[in-house]
């Protein structure tokens, strides 16, 4: 890579740091004035709530990487350009596509980088940061880790170990106890699920321990009117975007072997991918804003446009989600078809304004 191309790169990296930095303080601020209202509820202080949304950071670096891109690209290549830097470069010898692909790689870089955090570091931190502040919200729930959720309900001790949105268990133990603090039967089932007004479980395997013996018996399915309370999935609840892409495939396999509805979860499977090849985009729907020939606009004019377009491109894509869910529309086309659009609009963009084209003296040198 020329020195030139080094130079622009390093400008762009530091500038998009700083405004993901920015935009993730204000987020995460936001957040904290939220968790605020919160506190008193159950055992939640402020220091829980602090934890809370510091935790929450990676998800929110994440969720906005994109955003960042188009912003802090658009401010420091705007900066170099208003500065003659570009003009410079293009007389050192960097051709104005060279430029383009100099902010394309970078953004390969990005996407990579975003993907990792999405799917190592923003999950593990959700996860724990809901957990923290389950604990502090519910005395019901006496541990939440990696091993699973522990519940109690008068004389019975429950253990689950993940629970969904669609009010579905997997791996449940059931311990009852009498009233000498006794084990006098134990309960496990594989799955169970919410339907009409009661618990189905599944694969059930139950042990009764007699004074003198045990008594064990399995039943494929059995119904309990009271196992946990509603109001408690609002507390545990595992959501997508708490989860990995693999946790993500094995769950949508499990719903679909139980004939339940995963449209939610592909979605999210999918945008996980989707989404950090944003990064890339971004970066060329802001050229035309940077290097056209003709500046009729102001640098600053340039970057509100920016940040208006970034605005544009956000509630785009949530609409398209949320139409993805209610029209029953395939989840692959909900996550990329954003994506596409403002490809190929940043391509026609670029065609009609420069005659940009793929051609073969193209190189990515």
């Amino acid at each position: 890579m020329a020195i030139i191309e080094k130079y622009i790169s390093k400008n762009l990296i530091i500038t998009i740091a700083i405004v993901t930095l920015i935009l993730t303080g204000v987020v995460s601020l936001l957040d904290l004035v939220d968790e605020i209202k919160k506190i008193g509820t159950g055992n939640y202080t402020f220091k829980m709530a602090l934890i809370y949304v510091l935790l929450s950071i990676p998800q929110n670096m994440y969720e906005i990487m994109p955003l960042s891109c188009l912003i802090g690209g658009l401010v420091g290549l705007s900066r170099l350009s208003s500065t003659n830097e570009l003009n410079a470069s293009k007389a050192g010898g960097i051709s104005f596509y060279k430029i383009i692909l100099t902010t394309i790689r970078l953004g390969i870089y990005l996407v990579i980088f975003t993907f990792l955090v999405g799917e190592l570091i923003a999950p593990k931190g959700l996860q724990l940061g809901s957990e923290l502040k389950n604990i502090s919200q519910s005395a019901r729930v006496s541990l939440h880790n990696t091993e699973g959720i522990w519940a109690k309900q008068k004389n019975k001790f429950i253990h689950i170990k993940e629970i969904y949105p669609d009010k579905s268990i997997r791996g449940v133990s059931i311990y009852s106890f009498n009233d000498k603090q006794q084990l006098t039967k134990m309960m496990y089932a594989d799955d169970a699920k919410y339907v009409n007004d009661s618990w189905e479980m599944l694969n059930v395997k139950t042990t009764d321990f007699l004074s003198d013996s045990l008594k064990v018996d399995k039943k494929e399915k059995i119904i309990l009117e009271n196992l946990v309370d509603l109001d408690l999935f609002d507390i545990i609840i595992v959501k997508p975007n708490q989860m990995s892409v693999v946790q993500l495939d094995q769950y949508i396999d499990y719903l679909r072997d139980n004939n339940l509805d995963t449209k939610i979860f592909e979605l999210a499977y999918w945008e996980k991918f989707s989404l950090p090849m944003l990064c890339i985009v971004m970066f060329l729907i802001i050229t035309p804003f940077v290097h056209s020939e003709v500046r009729t606009a102001s640098y600053g004019q340039r970057v509100f446009l920016g940040i208006l377009l970034g605005i544009v491109v956000f509630l785009f894509n949530q609409s398209i989600n949320k139409l993805t869910i209610v029209l029953d529309l395939n989840p692959v086309f909900g996550a990329f078809f954003p994506l596409v659009f403002f490809f190929l609009l940043s391509l026609y963009i670029l065609y009609k304004l420069y005659g940009f084209k793929f051609s073969l003296n193209l190189s990515l040198k």
